[in-house]
């Protein structure tokens, strides 16, 4: 017997069951090449009983992993990013890893794979301020992906496609098992001390044979590779692989959706400010400005705001805005509105605890975690001090 999800009952939820949950929606093979995402600490198959969900893997969120005795910890950042020389207590770049280590607490981090997935980290916050019509600001996500081609027997290429989908091909943002196939004729010779599947050595054979074309993340490549050749019936299959540039396997960077009425740009800001509490909103561009479409890409987007003037977007919110890129909004004709890193990304989080809660139900005590941002501002008051 089998609870929804896959899981057998009786059986504990493990590391890698919620590793599975999310990559069926947030699918960690499509992440930049430069990332680091899964199951970056501890013990895939340890028990995740209780899971403790962060953006990052702060002192206050390791002490919740401690208070909770969570077995997980999920976060969006990388909780190791670049390689680690040591792992050391006094030393910042390693003190977590090595305490939640020490803990016995296994980390998931999904970084950019939950940025380009269709209902990813910009979608969570579009939906956040209420934009309708939500849509892919950049459709797809550049990376490394490549273009497999087989030749299979008819008969066979069902078999093949469900090898390849296994190993994680043919999956494009929400879709899976997706191919070309075209029928044509296959011509070979097999020599002598061959051992061909059909027709005997030394004699030519003509076969009617299917072309199998399937998408495939880089990252998956080597394994999906393996699978089709197992799967396959011929002693030496043919396969091509080509290079995709900018090959589309996520959903997009970024969205673009729209207001149910246009407002003027302090009643949207305001309303964004109510929406996501951000720690600040710091504004360049047109001060009058009626706003009705909005273009989103949490986190580190600055470099997309020609794509949302493009998409006819009044707004363009997003975070990290570099004083150059501050003048060149300033002269333009859109508001770029620079909301906190943490403070637009964050919303993902619930969309976390929401496809482990589906997947699993009572079965994992899952905690969000919600911080604010490392920087705040200081706005001297009379009496000088932090304003809280």
């Amino acid at each position: 017997m089998r609870r929804p999800g896959g899981v057998a009952a009786g059986r504990a939820v493990t590391v890698r069951d919620v590793w599975k949950a999310l990559d069926d929606e947030f699918p960690f093979a499509h992440r930049a090449d430069w990332d680091n995402v899964g199951i970056l600490l501890g013990d895939p198959g340890a028990p995740a009983k209780r899971v403790v969900i962060a953006l990052d893997a702060t002192p206050a969120v390791v002490a919740a992993c401690r208070r909770h005795r969570a077995g997980l910890l999920v976060t969006h950042h990388p909780v190791i990013y670049s390689p680690l020389k040591s792992i050391r207590t006094d030393q910042a770049a390693s003190a977590t890893v090595h305490e939640l280590v020490r803990m016995g607490t296994a980390v998931i981090s999904a970084h950019t794979n939950a940025d380009v997935a269709p209902k990813g980290v910009s979608h969570a916050l579009a939906r956040r301020i209420g934009l309708k019509g939500i849509r892919p600001l950049i459709p797809g996500e550049p990376s490394d992906a490549c273009k497999v081609v087989v030749f299979v027997p008819a008969d066979r290429a069902a078999e093949v496609l469900a090898a390849l989908s296994e190993a994680g091909g043919g999956r494009i943002g929400a879709y899976t098992r997706c191919s070309f196939q075209a029928v044509g004729t296959g011509t070979f010779l097999p020599a002598q001390g061959a051992k061909p599947f059909l027709g005997k050595p030394g004699s030519e054979e003509r076969v009617e044979e299917v072309r199998l074309e399937s998408v495939v993340a880089g990252s998956l490549l080597k394994g999906a590779l393996k699978g089709v050749r197992e799967a396959h019936p011929y002693e030496e299959p043919a396969i091509d692989v080509y290079p995709l540039k900018g090959g589309a396997l996520g959903g997009g960077i970024g969205v673009v959706g729209d207001r149910e009425r246009a407002a003027p740009l302090a009643e949207v800001l305001a309303d964004v400010h109510r929406s996501v509490r951000p720690s600040w909103i710091k504004v360049a561009g047109p001060r009058q400005r009626r706003v009705a479409r909005i273009a989103v890409v949490a986190g580190s987007g600055s470099e997309f705001a020609e794509a949302a003037r493009a998409a006819g977007a009044d707004l363009f919110l997003t975070a990290d805005i570099k004083y150059h890129q501050a003048l060149e909004a300033a002269a333009g004709d859109m508001v770029v509105a620079d909301i906190g890193h943490g403070s637009g990304e964050k919303w993902i989080l619930p969309e976390f605890r929401r496809v482990i809660a589906a997947r699993f139900g009572r079965r994992v005590a899952t905690r969000v975690v919600m911080e604010s941002e490392p920087m705040r501002p200081f706005r001297p008051k009379q009496t000088g001090g932090w304003e809280r």
